[in-house]
């Protein structure tokens, strides 16, 4: 809520995630190591260490607990505390229904697919490769509607059909991105 142009983009598994944080589309996105802290019965615990990814999981390290709120939509929260200025702040998933989201792909299992809304229908489209410290290896343009169109850099245009019970886009070829 405090960076309504800027975006947060966490991904991995249950064990470590990687955030992708931008305030301002001027501004450098920064990359962050997430503990993940995952315990039967209890609300998932995420460990953002707000600066010094080496000491992520350290005492200096702010919490983060995901859960969802009275209208089942994710959200992590934070505490008030010294780390993050005495303020109580949250993340919520705005689109957690549609397209917009990060996907793995079928045929490329070390890329990550992050797609976010620019304006209306229009939407940007990231690759980044997983083993390389998440390194974008190409960005390009997207548009949402009944179905979406992607302007590929190397093969052109190509659509793909979102399925909301599979949270899935289905490319004509075969080709399948999961969301995370």
């Amino acid at each position: 809520p405090k960076h309504p142009n800027g975006y947060r983009v966490l991904f991995g598994d249950d064990h470590m995630a990687t955030l992708l944080l931008r305030d301002e589309p001027s501004d450098k996105e920064l990359v962050f190591p997430v503990k993940v802290i995952k315990e039967q019965g209890k609300e998932t615990r995420l460990l953002f260490d707000g600066g010094t990814p080496s000491s992520v999981g350290n005492d200096g390290a702010v919490e983060g607990i995901f859960t969802r709120n009275r209208d089942k939509i994710r959200i992590i929260s934070f505490s008030s505390n010294e780390k993050n200025n005495g303020s109580n702040n949250f993340w919520i998933n705005k689109k957690f229904e549609g397209p917009i989201g990060v996907y793995k792909d079928s045929t490329k299992p070390t890329q990550v697919i992050i797609i976010r809304q620019i304006k209306g229908s229009d939407c940007v489209v990231e690759f980044r490769d997983s083993e390389r410290n998440n390194e974008v290896t190409s960005t390009f343009k997207a548009k949402a509607g009944n179905t979406f169109t992607f302007d590929f850099p190397d093969r052109g245009e190509d659509t793909a059909v979102f399925s909301l019970f599979r949270r899935t886009l289905t490319f004509e070829d075969g080709t399948v991105w999961t969301k995370y």
